[in-house]
């Protein structure tokens, strides 16, 4: 396995300390590798070297000043004050998902009414995230408790009573998009349903949809150049024409 791709798994599993050594070694072999910036730039940040953190992003961004990893990530990590020696990131270690899509299990979904653009710029792909079920509507909540946006509401119907009866959900931050301002602020999860409850065993929790496809059908008279053979010789065709041929086509006795 080549070392990049180490570096990726040490990522995923939150071994911050693997993945800072790996990219320094990735960086001394290859100072202009702008992944290896990034990732390190992200494991900086999850153990609290902020300055570090800040540095190996500004790299990047020389580099490649419209980098969006290097452009979120910076902003992520100057929106958290002080040296970051308490620091505590918003999620917790565990095994981040492979986003693969099962009809029915599973679904991405585009979250609304976003919390705070500062809260939402310090998440990852990969990060989970919960569900809680109120009045309403369902609340997606960062594992610090920390309010990130809800599920649109024609979805948060039918999982109120999927999470009320007992189903289990696992959800993870898919995507988002703070590059551009609080007003375009974007955030989508994926979730997948991990258990269902007695009452809705045979229910999925995301139904599936089919589009039929339609196929026009034109008639081959209106497109075939050539005219259909209609049975008549020559001869009768030209009699048609002046009027003389029966057009019953009855046997001629006389």
């Amino acid at each position: 396995m080549d070392l990049a791709r180490k570096a990726i798994d040490a990522a995923l599993v939150r071994d911050w300390k693997t993945a800072i050594a790996i990219n320094l070694e990735l960086i001394r072999e290859n100072p202009l590798d702008i992944d290896s910036l990034n990732r390190l730039g992200r494991a900086y940040f999850e153990t609290g070297q902020r300055n570090k953190a800040i540095s190996a992003y500004q790299k990047v961004i020389q580099l490649d000043k419209f980098n969006p990893i290097a452009l979120r990530g910076l902003s992520s990590t100057k929106s958290v004050s002080g040296t970051l020696k308490n620091f505590r990131p918003l999620t917790t270690p565990t095994t981040a998902p492979i986003f693969l899509e099962e009809p029915g299990v599973t679904k991405t979904i585009s979250l609304t009414r976003l919390g705070d653009p500062a809260t939402i710029s310090r998440l990852h792909p990969g990060d989970p995230v919960s569900l809680v079920a109120r009045e309403h509507c369902v609340s997606v909540m960062s594992n610090s408790s920390l309010y990130l946006g809800r599920l649109p509401d024609d979805l948060a119907s039918r999982m109120r009573s999927f999470l009320k009866a007992g189903n289990t959900y696992g959800a993870w931050v898919k995507s988002l998009d703070t590059t551009q301002g609080a007003a375009k602020l974007s955030l989508k999860i994926f979730m997948r349903e991990v258990t269902r409850s007695q009452k809705f065993r045979n229910v999925p929790s995301f139904p599936i949809t089919e589009k039929l496809t339609y196929a026009a059908f034109t008639p081959p008279e209106l497109i075939h150049e050539e005219k259909p053979d209609t049975g008549f010789s020559d001869d009768e065709k030209s009699e048609m024409v002046s009027g003389s041929v029966r057009t019953s086509r009855e046997p001629d006795f006389t």
